[in-house]
């Protein structure tokens, strides 16, 4: 597999290719290549993998250096045989070429909070699975599963005027949505730390909890 170049790569980013970076979540939001999805080497990288990526995409990968070869590997082992190079360096090398780059804004469960009251245009944005939403979420939450996201109509019934505040279960899910979006156009995106795990221990944050079924 071909290691490109920052000039390589920046060529190579046509609108058909998929940019995967696979750096950990923590790392991803503090900055990256506009328009890439972060699909982090930990967790259940394969499932999202599949679910999210179609193998008839063409990829180009940013990974953490040294990891580049068994990257490309493992998404191979998946069958994903259209991976068109890697970004020599990786996202040291792109930052340090001066060339334009993205974040994520990550906030606490208690930051969130502190906003809820104040912010009109504030939604939040439970990616988990239908399943765990219905279980119990943040009040006013609406339910937009990741598995999802990647279809044209769920994207469009995201209000791209909204200052929107994305978790899931523990977030990593979270910053995968959120990288989408950012992709899709959508820049008032901020991600939850810790999920729906430090969300519901936080003292001003109303869960609710559906009434079980008799």
């Amino acid at each position: 597999m071909k290691a490109l170049s920052v000039t390589e790569f920046e060529q190579a980013k046509k609108e058909d290719i998929i940019i995967i970076d696979t750096r950990p979540s923590t790392t991803f939001t503090l900055g990256f290549v506009p328009g890439s999805v972060n699909i982090g080497n930990n967790g259940q990288w394969a499932q999202w993998a599949e679910q999210l990526i179609s193998k008839d995409k063409h990829i180009l990968f940013i990974t953490p250096k040294g990891e580049e070869a068994a990257t490309v590997k493992a998404w191979k082992a998946l069958e994903y045989i259209h991976i068109d190079g890697y970004l020599k360096g990786g996202y040291d090398a792109w930052q340090e070429a001066g060339k334009p780059i993205d974040m994520i804004i990550d906030i606490t469960s208690d930051e969130l909070a502190l906003d809820i009251p104040f912010d009109d245009k504030l939604s939040i944005i439970d990616v988990r699975k239908e399943d765990e939403f219905d279980a119990a979420h943040v009040k006013d939450a609406e339910n937009f599963p990741l598995a999802k996201l990647t279809d044209t109509f769920q994207i469009a019934q995201l209000d791209d005027e909204a200052n929107m505040y994305v978790y899931c279960g523990g977030g990593y899910r979270s910053v995968i949505a959120c990288s989408i979006m950012k992709k899709e156009g959508f820049h008032n995106v901020r991600n939850v730390l810790g999920g729906f795990t430090a969300i519901k221990d936080t003292p001003n944050l109303v869960i609710e909890v559906p009434k079980k079924k008799k």
